[in-house]
């Protein structure tokens, strides 16, 4: 069991089909919440620490996965990244999970993504955080502008995303781009990942879900453009727009406002069975 001043949560590990050891956290009890965090981060600094795990365990079993090479799992085989989303579902399957409230931040917004379109009937809500779902290119040229610039606490958020000593499991906001995770995805091919981005959620049939829907972004953060689809296509879609936050302030432990807590908790307590 590992504790602060703000939570306490077990600490647990379990082995994919490719012998990957990946390591998970959770606190409360109830239906279970499970949630993935961004690149270069960890399920305790992504969402345990900053007050959205401890705000939701009163209800509800709260689930923190890291994926491949990020907090304390193992990175895996080469190529491994590309079975994150097969990762949350294997283990969904090992906990006797049939469905559960799944949702990530960034990068985790895009392993929500691969679930949805895989194994939808797994979801009894699904929130995407700094994330969203590519627009048609039919529809791209409807999308809203968005704001731009950085917002105001950006520079603050990416020197302490940088520069804080490093707590290993809780790499957001503390030396995080330092992690070998960090440059690994680094590497990757722009270009051929916003087109897997955009093969991804065509591959996902959002009119069809009766399940609810959450996106939280920051102004500062496209939230327009990562939301227009599924505010156009899904039938039961929340949105919740930052004002004043950016990618990194929108949810670092010490920057993160209130309303995304409270955006989570009402969402995910209002959806349970």
């Amino acid at each position: 069991m590992t504790t602060t001043s703000e939570t306490v949560w077990t600490e647990h590990y379990f082995t994919v089909e490719d012998g990957t050891k990946l390591h998970w956290v959770e606190m409360g009890s109830g239906t279970p919440v499970i949630l993935i965090h961004g690149a270069g981060g960890s399920a305790v600094g992504n969402w345990f620490v900053n007050g959205i795990a401890p705000a939701l365990a009163p209800t509800n079993r709260v689930i923190g996965i890291d994926m491949r090479g990020h907090g304390l799992s193992d990175p895996g085989p080469e190529g491994g990244f590309e079975k994150m989303s097969t990762d949350v579902v294997e283990f969904m399957d090992q906990q006797g999970i049939d469905q559960a409230h799944i949702g990530g931040y960034s990068m985790g917004g895009f392993v929500t993504a691969g679930v949805l379109a895989t194994n939808p009937e797994r979801f009894l809500s699904a929130s995407f955080g700094g994330s969203g779902l590519t627009e048609t290119e039919e529809w791209a040229a409807s999308v809203p502008a968005d704001k731009e610039g950085p917002a105001p606490e950006e520079e603050q958020a990416s020197s302490q995303f940088r520069n804080r000593a490093e707590v290993p499991g809780q790499e957001v906001g503390n030396a995080a781009a330092s992690r070998p995770a960090r440059t690994a995805l680094a590497g990757v091919d722009r270009e051929a990942f916003v087109a897997r981005q955009r093969a991804l959620s065509a591959a996902i049939d959002l009119a069809s879900f009766e399940f609810p829907i959450i996106a939280i972004n920051g102004e500062y953060d496209r939230p327009y453009a990562k939301t227009h689809r599924m505010w156009r296509e899904a039938r039961n879609f929340t949105n919740v727009v930052l004002p004043g936050k950016g990618h990194l302030s929108a949810i670092m432990r010490g920057f993160i406002p209130k309303q995304y807590i409270d955006s989570m908790v009402a969402f995910i307590t209002t959806n349970n069975p």
